[in-house]
């Protein structure tokens, strides 16, 4: 059930999206489950710049015709992102940075899937704070 997307956020404002996973079959077993999501250099870099460890969530019912969904609503704060590093994929000014992320949900036996990774694009903004 792994999504491949890009997530875009910018220095200069908290970065509070919310993301709808949307997945077919039996709902998830997600009493007692919790979800992480890091942020990192790159893939397989040693240390991770962001962690959430207790991301916020939802199972929700099939609505019409569309499947269930899990939606989540990670929050990083303004100053957490303007203290990120910038020059790692040699961006021009005003280009955004290039970071890896992913998301992993573990259940409460201990299992754990992968539900979405991707690159974690950070934009410079405009209007500052």
């Amino acid at each position: 059930m792994t999504a491949k997307m890009d997530l875009a956020a910018s220095r200069n404002v908290a970065w509070r999206p919310t993301i709808d996973l949307f997945y077919r079959g039996e709902d998830l077993p997600v009493a007692g489950a919790s979800v992480r999501m890091q942020i990192r250099l790159y893939p397989g870099a040693p240390a991770a710049l962001v962690t959430m460890d207790a991301i916020p969530f939802e199972d929700m019912a099939p609505t019409g015709d569309k499947p269930r969904r899990l939606r989540l609503t990670p929050a990083i704060e303004q100053v957490t992102l303007a203290g990120l590093p910038t020059g790692q994929n040699a961006p021009e000014p005003g280009e955004a940075d290039n970071f890896a992320y992913d998301i992993v949900i573990t259940y409460a036996d201990g299992a754990q899937d992968k539900l979405a990774l991707g690159n974690f694009l950070l934009e410079p903004g405009v209007t500052r704070p």
